[in-house]
């Protein structure tokens, strides 16, 4: 009797140990979020070096209010998504969780994201300068009045239709649904472009939407003067087009696959 009691506890823990390892290796798991997204939440760096770019950003529209010699208004062009609006929430809920496009769209109905450090300072800064803001996202059609609400929500300013460019305006783009270049060239018709702010180089110029080459590192080195100038950068380790080329443009890897590529790109000297 005693040797079965013993049998049945050990098959029990065995059963344990296999379910632990079946979620600790699950394919799907995106546990390489993780430190990420905690770094984004909690670190200071992260709150110091959105102060500085929007630092950074409010010189240099100073500055340009001084030199500009053209007849059009002055604008600026940012991007939503981690650069005015944090969804480090959603990626949180992204751990353990492949539902990624219901997820984001439930998320973004929402319409609670709340401002990134010095972003809506930037923006009500740039309103009293009589600097227009445009707001140029690869969020989807079906998200644009959550989007618009989120932004009113928050407190920025020109958050109406005529100041906010989606994915899906289609007339602007040529191609390459993703490219925000025909976006910018609409906004470039009648105004005079400042500065363009993002946490994505394909946010300030299609010349960096193709990484295939050093991971886009080339085209950055041959424009660097433009950084801290006309381009501010700002930090986002979750997500980003700097992940495909890591994958090889690779779409139908798990997270284990690519976790693969990452171990076997990492520089040991």
């Amino acid at each position: 009797m005693k040797s079965k009691v013993c049998a049945i506890v050990l098959l029990l823990a065995l059963m344990a140990s296999c379910r632990n390892t079946e979620k600790i290796n699950n394919d799907n798991s995106q546990e390489k979020l993780l430190v990420a997204v905690s770094w984004y939440q909690h670190s200071a760096e992260m709150t110091a070096l959105y102060y500085q770019g929007f630092n950074i950003a409010r010189q240099r529209l100073d500055e340009s209010i001084v030199l500009n010699k053209q007849d059009k208004p002055l604008a600026v062009i940012v991007d939503i998504d981690e650069t005015m609006l944090n969804n480090s929430p959603f990626e949180s809920t992204l751990i353990n969780n492949t539902d990624n496009l219901e997820g984001w769209y439930k998320w973004t109905s929402k319409a609670s994201a709340k401002a990134l450090p010095g972003a809506l300072e930037f923006a009500k800064y740039a309103e009293s300068k009589q600097v227009k803001i445009f707001y140029i996202t690869n969020r989807d059609d079906n998200e644009r009045q959550a989007t618009l609400k989120n932004l009113v929500n928050a407190g920025f300013p020109y958050a109406v239709e005529e100041h906010l460019f989606t994915k899906s305006d289609l007339s602007y783009s040529s191609g390459n649904t993703s490219s925000k270049a025909g976006r910018r060239a609409k906004v470039a018709e009648n105004h005079n472009i400042v500065l363009l702010i993002g946490d994505n180089l394909n946010d300030f110029s299609e010349i960096f939407e193709d990484r295939r080459l050093n991971n886009g590192k080339n085209a950055v080195d041959k424009n660097k003067e433009l950084f801290g100038q006309k381009f501010i950068i700002l930090p986002n380790p979750m997500y980003g087009a700097w992940e495909k080329p890591l994958y090889d443009y690779e779409d139908s890897l798990t997270e284990a696959d690519k976790a693969a590529f990452l171990k076997s790109k990492l520089l040991k000297e």
